[in-house]
């Protein structure tokens, strides 16, 4: 099978035997569309380290094509989502129902072979079914918007609350949309990138603003009666758009940091005025028992994720995936089989 390999710091495509199953709970599928998160073109672009050896990709689907002796409710021909994340059940946070926490965690495509190849081998409980009702590539990004929705149900967010997200990329076009669904009267969206604001109308915003022409707390503050947003969302992954949503949401307001920073990043913030302001200041990781939920709101059609993905590449092309990944002209880019 073809695959893509992180190795010696890039990526290599190589000829590799089919994977086989080893574990009588595992599956074989035959992958039918891979995307390209942030995570990966962290790595891809020397931002963050990678395994080496491992074949990358950890949002997924594909068709079951065999099935180990142990493996329960799913057979052979099904489609599925693949949820990259496996946990070991027994450690401190685990058997707190925090798994997202989990000492021992290990992803698909992070740590061990994950979905930019034609057939990977995953444990049957990371597996999610889904109809033809829509395609694999809409199954694959059950994943991320999984993410989001762990982010938004961390925020609480409710009817009438304003929300401001700070970055039109994949993933604050699909948190735009949740934030929409949960009750959310007013969104802003703030976004440097004409199409990608034009997206963002199409996808429900209230108020699209563009960074590098307007003020965006002067504007969410005309908007709000003087006071800011009820809840901030960071979605881009950089110190000075943290400090964007923290100047822009009101006393009692919520904050989360969604996008992902490089660790190396520092932030400078007054004590006092997350004491004065009464400040709620979070993070979000992954995915914690929002997959099937998220694949319902896909399936149903209540999260449109098809006009979040922006390009599509065969294997054999993932330089240019990358390369288009990187550009920053581009929303979501997956890999087709």
């Amino acid at each position: 099978m073809i695959a893509a390999v992180w190795r010696g710091g890039k990526i290599s495509l190589e000829e590799l035997p089919n994977p086989v199953i080893k574990k009588e709970d595992e599956v074989i599928i035959k992958v039918l569309a891979s995307g390209i998160c942030g995570t990966d073109l962290h790595v891809f672009s020397g931002k963050a380290q990678g395994k080496d050896g491992v074949i990358r990709g950890h949002e997924f689907s594909g068709r079951v094509v065999e099935i180990g002796k142990d493996v329960k409710g799913i057979k052979v021909g099904d489609l599925v989502a693949v949820d990259p994340n496996i946990t070991c059940g027994h450690c401190y946070f685990c058997k707190r129902g925090e798994i997202n926490l989990c000492e021992n965690l290990i992803a698909l495509g992070v740590d061990i072979n994950g979905g930019f190849a034609e057939y990977c081998v995953v444990p049957y409980k990371q597996l999610y079914v889904f109809s033809e009702k829509i395609s694999p590539i809409e199954g694959a990004m059950m994943e991320p918007v999984a993410c989001a929705l762990h982010g938004i149900e961390r925020l609480n967010v409710g009817p009438g609350d304003t929300v401001l997200i700070v970055g039109g990329g994949a993933l604050g076009l699909v948190l735009l949309q949740l934030a929409k669904l949960s009750g959310a009267s007013k969104v802003f969206l703030v976004e440097k990138v004409e199409w990608k604001r034009k997206i963002a109308k199409d996808l429900g915003a209230d108020i699209v603003i563009d960074p590098l022409k307007e003020n965006v707390e002067e504007i969410v503050k005309e908007n709000t009666y003087g006071r800011g947003a009820d809840v901030g969302i960071e979605a881009v992954g950089k110190t000075e758009t943290v400090k964007t949503v923290l100047g822009s949401v009101r006393r009692g307001g919520k904050v989360l940091i969604f996008g992902v920073s490089s660790p190396e990043d520092l932030l400078s913030i007054s004590p006092y005025d997350i004491y004065f302001r009464e400040l709620t200041i979070m993070g979000s990781f992954v995915n914690p028992f929002t997959n099937s939920r998220a694949l319902s709101l896909i399936e149903e059609g209540m999260i449109d994720v098809k006009k979040i993905v922006s390009h599509r590449f065969s294997i054999e092309k993932i330089d240019e995936a990358i390369k288009v990944g990187l550009s920053g002209d581009a929303l979501r880019v997956i890999i087709n089989f």
